[in-house]
């Protein structure tokens, strides 16, 4: 997988909260963290204009 902010190289990571573990995908170079509720709010809130 390509890092959408840099096209950098991403690695599948588990990490681990006090209640839950989720997998994501992390960019090696520009550090870029990207899981299914990150992509989810992006794409709900891609239609707002903020400004």
């Amino acid at each position: 997988m390509k890092c959408p902010r840099c096209k950098g190289r991403m690695f599948a990571e588990k990490f681990y909260d006090f209640v839950r573990s989720f997998d994501a995908w992390k960019c090696t170079c520009c550090g870029e963290l990207l899981d299914s509720t990150i992509l989810a709010n992006r794409a709900r809130n891609s239609n707002t204009f903020i400004g």
